[in-house]
């Protein structure tokens, strides 16, 4: 068995049990040799829901990343904690440093930590244990969480053929890819647990305009000695769109549903490894009727590389596989 210390990090919304849902743990134990005491999934820990207490999956991610620092004072803790595990891995014959695999918002947790070579109020800080990141599908520069529209009609197509019936496609493509985001959103919690609040902390800690973010893309922030791969989902539908006298053919990028793709893969302060895995339709919209279900685009169901199907795909898997196991 390989002796690689991991910490797998899920996503906003999901649970520790993902990872054995989506078959990954199993995959890199059985298919990449990793020892399975090495392998650590990480808790966002729980809150108090009056006297009972409750997976704190929608929280603060700042609060959260504490879980990950030495000085981590949260019950159970200890078992997620970057320094402890690096010390165990070595008294097993293993590396000093981590590697940390991260599901959307579980990437701004690790990078968040990362960012702490001095402690915050939290007492939260990296003491340099962390040699890899794998990014999934993380929003590094912010999740489009409000209306699309804005931007769609700045392509040039919008501009160049403006009657009302091109304008009826572009607002029913607009309202097709909100609804899609939207059925992201809900497929995120995992077993067992609510729907993600439009008001949950976390979320609006990874949208466009956050301050979190805006704090972490300063280059500062990102250590120079860890190697971070960003792994992102590129859904990309070739609409064909009514002129005055023809058609015309117009390629739009949807990124994974719920992050466009130069948010998962750039981060200021280091050139990540990219790796793309892309989804290719073709959509008729011709005849706008304003009644069909966006899935259609799809044959009727999200595509494999939605935000919240990465995870599952071989493909994606053996990636990670196969980064852990290199030097």
């Amino acid at each position: 068995m390989l002796p690689r210390p991991v910490i797998l990090i899920h996503d906003l919304g999901g649970s520790p049990q993902d990872w054995d849902r989506w078959g990954l743990v199993a995959h890199l134990v059985r298919q990449g040799g990793l020892d399975p005491r090495l392998i650590r999934r990480f808790e966002y820990g729980y809150v108090r829901h009056g006297t009972v207490p409750r997976y704190d999956a929608q929280g603060d991610l700042i609060q959260i990343a504490r879980r990950l620092s030495d000085d981590s004072a949260a019950p159970g803790g200890e078992a997620c904690q970057v320094d402890a595990l690096a010390a165990e891995s070595r008294a097993l014959g293993g590396p000093g440093k981590v590697s940390i695999v991260a599901v959307g918002a579980g990437g701004i947790i690790a990078r968040y930590y990362l960012s702490r070579r001095t402690a915050d109020a939290l007492g939260t800080r990296y003491n340099g244990n962390v040699d890899k990141v794998i990014l999934v599908g993380t929003p590094n520069r912010g999740a489009r969480l409000g209306s699309v529209a804005g931007d769609f009609r700045k392509m040039w197509w919008a501009r160049v053929f403006p009657p009302s019936r091109s304008k009826a496609a572009l607002n029913e493509i607009c309202r097709g890819f909100e609804t899609l985001r939207e059925r992201v959103l809900a497929e995120m919690p995992g077993e067992s647990c609510p729907p993600i609040s439009p008001r949950a902390l976390g979320l609006l800690q990874i949208s466009e305009k956050s301050f979190l973010l805006r704090y972490l893309n300063r280059a500062e922030c990102t250590p120079k000695d860890v190697r971070f791969w960003c792994l992102a989902g590129q859904i990309t539908v070739q609409f064909l769109v009514p002129t005055r006298s023809a058609r015309v053919s117009v390629e739009m990028h949807f990124g994974d549903l719920l992050t466009m793709l130069p948010s998962a893969t750039t981060i200021p302060g280091t050139r990540p490894v990219p790796i793309v895995f892309r989804n290719g339709y073709c959509v008729d919209r011709t005849r706008p009727t304003g009644a069909d279900d966006p899935l259609d685009w799809f044959g009727g169901d999200l595509p494999p590389f939605a935000h919240t199907r990465l995870m599952q795909q071989p493909e994606v898997q053996r990636t990670i596989r196969d980064i852990l196991t290199q030097d």
